[in-house]
């Protein structure tokens, strides 16, 4: 019997409402009208030709040429020379007797004429700025 009422009492507040004022939906503005969609211009096919483009003009420059001369020019130095097999190579860092001999020699195996030209120095401790000396070496056969 509880659950009977409960119930009733529910159905009766969903049928009436908890009292507010329902809404009234907008209405559109007499003077605008309801909205319209323009003419929509069909797809053009695939392959077809497009419209011309405009034809393309140069700007003009916001600031002419500068009539003075130009004083703080920095001369182009050309790159070092590469080593040359018979003088002296600096060591820089990265450097190995492989790499120096790929480098000058254009052979990888030549590293062993460069050791045995420096007798004294370490090839696995090389010190970047260390000078060695570049065998004049005949070429292989």
């Amino acid at each position: 019997m509880k659950y009977v009422l409960i119930t009733a009492m529910l159905a009766g507040l969903v049928c009436v409402g908890c009292g507010k004022p329902a809404k009234t939906p907008q209405t559109m503005d007499p003077e605008i009208g309801p909205p319209v969609a323009g003419p929509i211009d069909p797809m053009p096919p695939i392959g077809a030709n497009p419209a011309p483009l405009p034809p393309v003009t140069r700007p003009t420059p916001l600031v002419g040429p500068d009539p003075r001369p130009m004083t703080d020019v920095t001369p182009i130095t050309p790159a070092p020379a590469a080593p040359v097999a018979g003088g002296t190579y600096v060591i820089k860092k990265g450097d190995t007797f492989i790499k120096i001999a790929r480098e000058v020699y254009g052979d990888p195996s030549r590293m062993k004429d460069i050791a045995a030209a420096n007798s004294g120095v370490d090839p696995r401790k090389l010190k970047i700025g260390q000078t060695i000396i570049l065998p004049d070496v005949a070429p292989k056969k």
